[in-house]
């Protein structure tokens, strides 16, 4: 299930910011609201702070900081790194929205 998938990722994902100290000084004073839009499922809200993923859950925040879309099985794959998010970027199987090019570091940082 996408949901179990998309947690063990961030899951990992906090783990690995506790001990890298480069994703560390990367993520410092980060706060940002994210938006996973799935095309063909329910979305997922996340937010992005202290160095951490946190209050991850289904719907869509008040004011996303960055709006991601695409659909379950390419998230999935991104996920499962079968693809990769540039690839996903240029096939247009995922789109960024409301993203600058310091956010999108650290969206490849997350999927990457």
């Amino acid at each position: 299930m996408l949901e179990d998938e998309l947690k063990k990722a961030f899951d990992n994902f906090n783990k690995k910011a506790e001990t890298d100290v480069k994703l560390q000084e990367a993520l410092k004073d980060k706060v940002k609201h994210v938006f996973i839009d799935l095309t063909d499922m329910e979305g997922f809200r996340f937010t992005l702070r202290d160095q951490r993923i946190k209050d991850f859950g289904r719907g869509k925040p008040d004011a996303p900081d960055i709006h991601i879309t695409t659909d379950s099985v390419t998230m999935e794959a991104l996920i499962k790194k079968e693809m990769g998010p540039m690839k996903a970027l240029v096939t247009k199987k995922l789109k960024l929205t409301k993203i600058s090019v310091e956010d999108l570091s650290t969206i490849k940082k997350l999927f990457g």
